[in-house]
């Protein structure tokens, strides 16, 4: 390097100085801040520095306290949902349980129905008894009401009833001297048997040739069968006791 020639500055550093300067009177002027900051704090509200920090200090802890309360309420929130989200599927549940046993009472026979079927009304013979005849020859009996009956079932009856008595699993039918003995009552003629099921079904398998209805009407009973666009049948009104049946595991 000849003598004489310009110093070599590398480019901006020239420019330290200032930067320096600048960053020292920018926090000067932060300091400066700070402090009339706090003097106008103490002067206003007249609190002195150390009870200044205290409260600094008080404001970090509620601050930190609110955050775990913010976490905890949202943890809250999440457990709500869940337990609306189960109770949803518990109400699912029981309203599926609700149906089952209410179909249940249906099948039973504990529920009144009604719907389109068939009535059948059956009387015993009017027929004057000749002398030496059998009375009994004139007369409605359980085994005729038991055929009209089975007939019915097999024809697809889904409820059937005499005389408003609802028929079910433990109904017996028997003869009580001149009267009928369904579900524990004493019936008397005329019969009226009342069936809710496809009226046309039922009709033709009931009039069907050599079925007992038509052997009651050439023995001379009185018989009228009539679809019934609506059939009310009652519900069960007796006693449910099974004794020796038990599920079977």
């Amino acid at each position: 390097m000849a003598s004489g020639a310009p110093p070599l500055v590398r480019p901006g550093a020239a420019r330290w100085p200032l930067l320096l300067a600048g960053l020292f009177a920018v926090a000067g002027f932060l300091l400066a801040a700070q402090v009339r900051t706090e003097l106008l704090i103490r002067r206003h509200l007249q609190v002195p520095g150390v009870r200044l920090g205290e409260l600094g200090v008080r404001l970090q802890e509620l601050e930190h306290r609110r955050a775990v309360l913010e976490a905890e309420l949202a943890e809250l929130r999440d457990q709500i949902a869940e337990a609306e989200r189960e109770a949803a599927v518990g109400q699912s549940s029981l309203a599926r349980q609700n149906r089952r046993v209410r179909d249940l009472r249906v099948l039973a026979g504990l529920v009144p129905l009604e719907g389109p079927g068939v009535a059948v009304e059956l009387r015993d013979s009017p027929r004057p008894i000749r002398p030496g005849e059998d009375p009994n020859k004139t007369i409605l009996h359980y085994t005729d009401l038991h055929a009209v009956v089975n007939d019915l079932w097999a024809a697809g009856a889904d409820a059937v009833a005499i005389n408003g008595e609802r028929l079910v699993g433990t109904t017996g039918i028997s003869c009580v001297g001149t009267t009928i003995l369904c579900n524990t009552k004493r019936l008397a003629p005329p019969y009226r048997l009342e069936a809710i099921g496809d009226p046309d079904a039922l009709v033709r398998y009931l009039r069907r040739p050599g079925g007992p209805l038509e052997v009651l009407e050439a023995f001379g009973f009185p018989v009228q069968v009539t679809p019934q666009a609506r059939v009310r049948v009652p519900a069960y009104r007796g006693i449910l006791h099974v004794t020796y049946a038990r599920p079977q595991e």
